[in-house]
């Protein structure tokens, strides 16, 4: 075979596995685009749920979209953030696309103020902060497993802070367990996660290190810098590349 048609067959086949991948990605960005379109026209959510009009505080608009690859496959996902509501309806989904089934698939729902961080992390903030941990805000750390095609929770942080609360109010005036506390930061945390070794649960208080340890052996990654759009027919066409 000739050079020219050696290179010339080189780039058939070098199209051929490129279609199909471009194919998929459309339909996952037609998915998406649908998927954002319902929740700006109709209030939908990814589940199929529809928000109650009475339920909507304010411009529709304040709410957010954003299409990204938080789950750090290597593929996009889209990120819908509703936010004008109660705040028990608050919330984030994520949403992939299942390309077998072509359709979009729930990956994820939480607080809307949560945070993606590259390697498919999230760090989500408990919706009350009820503890010892005074400016310390408890949290979940979730990571996606691509294999169940969704995120899995793999633990919860708590803290106690012995500059808010030197004495424990809801148990008799315990004193801060300074002996814990060996760096002498004046925190020590309470740590759930069945899958990490140094994690001691809610009960039973770790030094600052552990936690470090657990943070970034649980979510290695640094916050990404999402590029919201707002929830509306400019959000949409931002979204569609327009």
């Amino acid at each position: 075979m000739k050079r020219a048609h050696r290179i010339a067959a080189a780039s058939l086949l070098a199209l051929a596995a490129f279609w199909p991948l471009q194919a998929q990605a459309d339909a996952r960005h037609d998915a998406y685009l649908k998927a954002a379109q319902a929740f700006v026209a109709q209030h939908r959510l990814p589940d199929g749920e529809t928000i109650d009009k009475n339920d909507i505080d304010g411009s529709f608009a304040d709410n957010k979209m954003a299409i990204c690859d938080v789950s750090g496959d290597g593929k996009p996902e889209l990120i819908l953030r509703f936010t004008t509501g109660p705040v028990a309806s608050q919330m984030d989904y994520v949403c992939g696309f299942d390309e077998a089934a072509g359709k979009l698939i729930v990956e994820n729902v939480g607080s809307p103020s949560s945070e993606y961080c590259t390697g498919g992390c999230i760090k989500e903030p408990a919706s009350h902060n009820q503890g010892l941990g005074g400016k310390f805000w408890p949290y979940a750390v979730s990571r996606y497993d691509p294999a169940a095609g969704k995120y899995e929770t793999l633990g919860n942080v708590d803290a106690w802070s012995r500059k808010d609360f030197p004495t424990h109010p809801f148990e008799n005036g315990r004193p801060f367990p300074q002996d814990i506390d060996a760096v002498g930061d004046g925190y020590v945390y309470f740590i759930y996660d069945k899958g990490y070794k140094g994690a001691k649960g809610m009960d039973t208080p770790v030094d600052t290190p552990v936690y470090q340890d657990w943070l970034k052996t649980r979510c290695p990654g640094t916050p990404i810098k999402m590029a919201w759009v707002p929830a509306s027919g400019k959000g949409l066409k931002a979204l569609a590349g327009k």
